[in-house]
This record gives structure tokens, sequence and C-alpha cells, in this order.
């Protein structure tokens, strides 16, 4: 796909709003004929009347003249829409865009992943990683890694996910020690590292652009980004939020959601596919606290389908947090003037329907579940409609109303059975794909490893390669689908992905001098864990047992013996002179 297509709304953007808020209306085709018999409001029994204006009333003598509050606001206020109750006729939404191509043959697990994080951008952390060290550390000692260590790091946090621990020591310590992990990198070394990741130089001042909260992540954003919109995008799309779980108070970015089951985080803008493919993404840095045209839900949908080639009609669908009459008009304007066909729907909240009257939720609940109430916009740019399930619901369209008309099965309670009831078509449409960031957000959270750190910026970074990790497995799985094979499981996606990062390049142990003999793999280092006082005391099955190697008597600790106490897998003296086994069985020891 050509990328530079892309739709860019900064060009246009003060072209089209000049026009708007000017009253130009006579180049938009369906908008600006007022002379139309069809559009007089006087005698049309289906038109829906606005908030008139007050009427001037006679000013008593010795009283000022009032000043006259009638406003002549441009279309994208309410004052300018007008709502009809007549047929909805969807316009042409059939999708030109590029479609998915299957690979000739499927790339492994690691290929997809690497599609998104790249090796220039580990060879980018590597050397802000090492430069960092320098910097922070009062010897000015480097800490030396390299790209295939940062790789093994990436591969043992992916492992940490599929075997979660309360803390990062858990996985060294005797008792819940973990090898696929703790046969990778010792301990101290893989602190080392945390403490040391990083991804911009503090001391150029060029990288601290003004009022950009994030750029000490930010090349490394920027990056990932740009491979995100490599995808080929789906034709339907969806915008939401999603939240990055931080409870720090060191962050210029945090927010706090109360209806998020994580409440403090990171917001994050995304659109995603239906698929749950993330394409782009924008990380919330607070309001400005300018009041825009659009307000900040629409200035979020702008900038994310900016970077959707235009003139194909993808279909992008939102929650009423980013939804509202003005949004879907400038769009529908868009597409007259300048061919950029990109059809929304979003449900509306209460406080936006632009001048709509609709009928009241009782109204619509006497009528019982599937009843509906829907009205279209003057010019027919887009349709209201509001429908009563459990409750009512009002959604907002430019492509899609009531018909065709769908059932959807509910319970009922009272005839303890499901029933059909009528379901509008924008409805079915909304349900069937608005849940891609939801479905990104749950393929996340079931194999994510939270690493705890005091640097906010560490949680994008982790974050943003589970994103990877999820988008390289949700397009794997696409792949399959379209050669007819039978992917692997998330889990299983995710084990091979950690593995390969792990060994492939990897070099263990001391390289021979003979480059004829082949390496013996290396015997795996014995970890011998201590069994507790309770189970050491107990006097049951304690049987002494010989060992071909010598080793140091637990208990007196200066003489060396073959026997070896089978339960508690230590050495204990048991001779003639010194009996160390039965003292251990029935003493406490320190």
């Amino acid at each position: 796909m050509d990328r530079k297509k892309r739709w860019d709304w900064n060009k246009h953007r003060q072209l089209i709003l000049d026009m708007i808020q000017n009253g130009d209306e006579s180049e938009i085709e369906g908008f600006g004929d007022t002379s139309s018999d069809e559009d007089d409001p006087v005698g049309d029994p289906d038109y829906t009347p606005l908030n008139q204006e007050s009427k001037g009333e006679v000013s008593q003598p010795g009283e000022a003249p009032q000043p006259s509050t009638s406003t002549n606001k441009h279309p994208l206020g309410q004052e300018k829409f007008t709502w009809r109750k007549k047929p909805f006729e969807a316009p042409d939404c059939t999708f030109k865009g590029e479609s998915v191509i299957p690979p000739d043959v499927l790339p492994t697990p690691l290929q997809y992943f690497r599609r998104f994080i790249t090796e220039e951008m580990i060879e980018s952390m590597l050397v802000q990683t090492n430069l960092y060290s320098v910097q922070t550390s009062g010897t000015l000692k480097n800490v030396s890694t390299t790209v295939k260590e940062l790789e093994i790091l990436i591969g043992m946090y992916l492992r940490m996910g599929l075997c979660q621990l309360p803390g990062n020591r858990a996985y060294w310590e005797n008792d819940t020690r973990c090898a696929m992990v703790a046969d990778n990198m010792s301990r101290n070394r893989f602190q080392t590292l945390l403490t040391s990741l990083h991804f911009t130089d503090n001391t150029d001042l060029s990288n601290r652009q003004e009022g950009d909260k994030c750029w000490k992540i930010r090349p490394w954003l920027d990056r990932f980004r740009k491979q995100c919109l490599e995808i080929t995008p789906e034709e339907y799309n969806s915008i939401d939020e999603q939240m990055v779980s931080f409870r720090g108070t060191r962050s210029p970015i945090r927010q706090y959601v109360k209806s998020k089951p994580h409440p403090w985080g990171f917001k994050i803008w995304a659109r995603c596919t239906s698929t749950g493919i993330l394409c782009d993404f924008q990380v919330y840095e607070g309001g400005t606290g300018k009041r825009t045209t659009l307000g900040m839900g629409g200035d979020v949908v702008l900038k994310l389908c900016e970077t959707l080639p235009p003139g194909q009609n993808y279909k992008v669908f939102a929650d009423n947090l980013f939804s509202s009459a003005p949004l879907l008009f400038l769009f529908v304007v868009l597409s007259l003037i300048l061919s950029y066909c990109l059809c929304i729907t979003g449900t509306l909240r209460s406080n936006r329907l632009s001048g709509c009257l609709l009928e009241d939720d009782k109204s619509l609940a006497k009528r019982g579940r599937g009843s509906f109430d829907a009205r279209v916009e003057k010019g027919g740019s887009m349709a209201i409609v509001k429908w009563h399930d459990n409750r009512s619901v009002t959604l907002i369209s430019s492509h899609a109303a009531v018909e065709p008309q769908d059932k959807a099965r509910r319970w009922s309670k009272q005839e303890k059975a499901f029933l059909d009831v009528n379901q509008p078509h924008v409805v079915k449409e909304y349900n069937t794909f608005m849940g891609g960031v939801d479905l990104n957000d749950g393929c996340i959270a079931r194999y994510k490893y939270n690493m705890r750190s005091r640097r906010w910026y560490i949680y994008l970074f982790w974050h943003s390669i589970m994103l990877a990790l999820v988008n390289a497995w949700l397009t794997y799985r696409r792949d399959c689908k379209l050669l007819g094979e039978r992917p692997l499981n998330q889990r299983r996606f995710q084990a091979e992905v950690a593995t390969s990062l792990i060994l492939i390049q990897a070099k263990r142990g001391r390289p021979s001098l003979d480059s004829n003999t082949t390496p013996q793999p290396a015997t795996p280092k014995r970890v011998r864990v201590r069994v507790p006082n309770d189970v050491r005391l107990d006097q049951v099955a304690h049987w002494p047992v010989k060992c071909a190697k010598r080793g140091r008597c637990t208990v007196c600790k200066q003489n060396a013996t073959t026997t070896l106490c089978q339960k508690c897998d230590v050495r204990l003296c048991f001779t003639e002179e010194r009996n160390c086994f039965k003292c251990s069985n029935r003493t406490q020891l320190s």
C-alpha cells in the first residue's frame, strides 16, 4: 500500500473550518439549497422544530431596548441541524480498500514479532541504555549490554507472563525458582539491565520538545507506531481508550478513570481492527485547556483516522466519548468536496443530540423491548436511532439506520424463555464491529507480567512489548485463517517467541579451541532446596544413603562424608565417632 496517500488533516484543517464557519455551503450538494420546497418546514408534518428564538417584545416607555439574542452559528453548531422523521437512504459504502493478501509461506512466530519490534529499535535502545548507565553511575561504569542480551531480557519478560510470581526475585529463590527464567541470566544482571533501560539522551536538550511530556520514551513510541501503521487496515475499525496500570505518583501523564478496572494509569487512544489488531495509537498527555470545535473526542477521531487511506469507504466505530453530530457532519463534508469517504458510527450522549427530539425512555419502555425511534438529518447525511432493550441507547451513523431490521435473542423473565426482539441495523453493526480495542485489551491481560519500576515510562515500554506480541499473534492467526491452517493459541505462540528470542544465535559457555570438535552441552547447575524445619524434624522416612561424591557435613561443617539423608537431601556424618545424622533430625539448627 502506498502510504503517501494517507489523508493529511492538518493540511486541510483551516480550509474546511473556514468554509464551514463562513457559511459557504453552496459547494456542498444537499446542504446549501435552501430554496427547495422539500426543505420548507412550513406544512411539513415530519419537521422537528428546534428551540425558537425569543420574539422581540415591545419595550415599555422609558425602558432601554433589549439587545437581540439571536445568533447565526456555523453548521457545526447545534442550531444548524434540522431533523426529519423519514426513511434514511444509505449512501454507497462499498469497500474499495486493499484486501489482506496471505503470504506464500507462513512466517515463524518470531518473524511476526519482529515486524513490530525491529532490530533497529533494539539497537537504538542499546545505545541509549549503555549511555544512561555511564551517566547515572558514580564510577562511570558502562553496563556494556548487547543486542542479544536485550533480546534475552525481552524473552525472559514474556516467559514471566506465562509463569507469574509476585516479584522478580522469586524467579531465582530456591523455594520458587523458575528454571525457564533463572537459567538464562543471573538475578543481579537482570536487575542491572532493568535499572539501565533507556530510550533517549537526557543531556540532549533538543529531545525535550515543548509540550511533549513523553519525550523520555518518544523515539521508541514513534518507531513502534510506524511499524503498526504498516499493517494492511481492514474495512471495520474501532476507536476506544486503553489504560496502562500505574499507581506511582511521579508521572506527568498519570490519569484517573473511575469506571476502569485499573483506575490509575496512563490513557492511550487506540484504533484497532474488528479482529483486535492495533493499527494506530496516541498516548494521552492531559488536556491543553483549549476548547476546540469538535472537542477532545472529535479531535482524537480525526487524529487516528488521518492515517487511513482516503476514498476507500472505511467504517469506524466509537463510543459516546467520541461521537457527535458535528463530527459526522464534518466527515460528510470531506467526502463531498474532497472525496474523503469515511463512515462513522457510534453511541451518543443525551446532551449531544444537536436539537434532535426523540421519544423519552419511559415512552419506549411502555412499548416494550425492541421499540425504537429514529430521525434523519434534513440533508440525509446522518441518522440518529434510539433503541430500547434493557434500557435505552442512542446511536448516530452516517451509513446505517433502522433498515434492514434484524432480530436479537433476549431472555424474558416473565415468560421464562428466549424471545426475538426487533433490532435496528445500526445496533447490529455497532455490536459486531465495536469491540476491537476491548479484544486487544483482553489478549494483553491474559499473559502480561506486571513489572514494577520507579520510572513511569518503563511501564509504557513493557506495554508496547505486549502490544507487539498480541499484534503478532492476531496477524498470524489472520494469515492462518486465509491459508486454511490451524493456528497456535496465544500461550504457545508467546512461549515460542520467548524461546526464540532467548536461544536464537545465542552462545553458551566457552568456545572450544578445536573448531572441528562439537562442543558438549553444559551440565545444568543443580539447585539444592533446603527443606523446612517442620519436615526435617518430623522423624519420618529420613533414610541414610551412600553417595559417590564426598561433601561437607551440614551439622558440623568440618568433616566430609558420603552419607546423605534421602528426604532432606543433605550430607550428614554417620560414623562411630560422630552421629550428626541423629542430631540433625532431632534438634533445631540455626
